[in-house]
């Protein structure tokens, strides 16, 4: 009778731990992955931050936590494989584990964390529960700057046609410095609070700025991957010099943005904080879409005749006659800036020099 109770008791442990366990694994347990940081630059790593919490009494014998993390302004070519993190171990009850992944050398684009899920079997082992892992974080991977560009020929080139010559003036809404006041001074320049703390007169330094305004026209319908998110960092590089130098600038683009599929763009804006704006724009552009407009219907929607900024154009490549299009369009004072093609007067080249 003892040898026939003793397996009739086990097993009815075995399902009364099993069903209690299906009902009550999952309360109190939270899982929770995150980015380190929201927002870093095409080149950069970042950290993936992973916390599980268990704040109950039964503990977790097993638990195994995965994710992917997947780049959004690119499209996976079939039978491609994502990148997946997967981890296992045990967690006590009332207890915390957190892990860290490091990852390098990103792209530039917009990440986000999916894919996920959550898993755990019972004391024995003899049944597995898992449920979706969600996440909303989400890092944005600015474009990678070419250093050296400031001190191209194309960058130094452009500036002498276009800039050198405008009539600088401060701009009040940019604040660069505090210093002493001058008797030549104007009193509106007084920054009174800086005076009231200090005990002598303080006057505010501005940044300069120009009365030109930039329009920079990006072309993203031709060219390889590789070609345009080079073309990308060179807009950024150039777009950064030319807001440093106080001039006001938009951005307008036939590339696509990831989420909704509009042509991305910014509007005119000068100071140090637009080109986070114009970054950020860029980030967000799928190179890989197809059906981007062409050249010249980039064109016809942008240049119009009343148009009283500079356009500036950048593509991986032009005909001459697209070129000629362009100037015809335009002011005389535009620009052409292309990864291949041939050099003329207001035309560069962006060479491996630049880089």
């Amino acid at each position: 009778m003892k040898f026939f109770l003793l397996p009739l008791t086990l097993l009815i442990l075995f399902i009364l731990e099993r069903a209690f366990f299906r009902r009550y694994w999952r309360k109190g347990l939270d899982v929770l992955v995150t980015f380190s940081e929201n927002t870093v630059r095409s080149g950069d790593s970042v950290v993936v931050k992973e916390r599980s919490d268990n704040r109950k009494r039964i503990p977790l014998s097993f638990l195994s936590v995965e994710w992917g993390m997947e780049r959004l302004c690119t499209q996976y070519k079939e039978n491609e494989r994502v990148f997946v993190v997967s981890s296992s171990f045990s967690l006590p009850s009332f207890s915390t584990v957190k892990r860290k992944k490091a990852i390098n050398g990103l792209k530039r684009g917009i990440y986000t964390i999916n894919n996920g899920k959550v898993t755990s079997s019972d004391l024995f082992s003899s049944e597995e529960y898992s449920y979706p892992l969600y996440s909303n974080s989400t890092l944005c991977v600015l474009p990678g700057r070419k250093r050296a560009f400031s001190s191209s020929y194309a960058y130094k080139g452009f500036l002498g046609t276009v800039l050198s010559s405008k009539m600088n003036q401060e701009d009040p809404f940019e604040i660069k410095a505090i210093r002493p006041y001058f008797p030549t001074d104007s009193m509106r320049v007084v920054n009174w609070k800086a005076s009231a703390k200090t005990g002598s007169l303080k006057v505010n330094q501005y940044e300069w700025t120009t009365d030109e305004s930039v329009m920079v026209m990006v072309d993203l319908s031709r060219g390889e991957e590789e070609e345009r998110e080079a073309l990308i960092e060179y807009v950024s590089s150039f777009c950064a010099l030319i807001l440093e130098r106080g001039v006001s600038l938009s951005l307008v683009t036939n590339g696509r943005d990831y989420l909704d599929g509009t042509f991305v763009k910014v509007g005119e804006g000068s100071g140090s904080g637009h080109i986070d704006s114009v970054d950020r724009a860029l980030s967000t552009i799928k190179v890989t879409s197809s059906d981007n407009n062409s050249f010249s219907s980039l064109l016809e929607n942008t240049l119009k005749r009343d148009l009283k900024c500079v356009p500036v154009f950048f593509s991986v490549s032009l005909e001459e006659s697209e070129i000629d299009d362009f100037f015809s369009r335009s002011s005389e004072e535009g620009a052409v800036f292309m990864l291949h093609g041939k050099e003329r007067e207001r035309v560069f080249l962006l060479e491996e020099g630049d880089e």
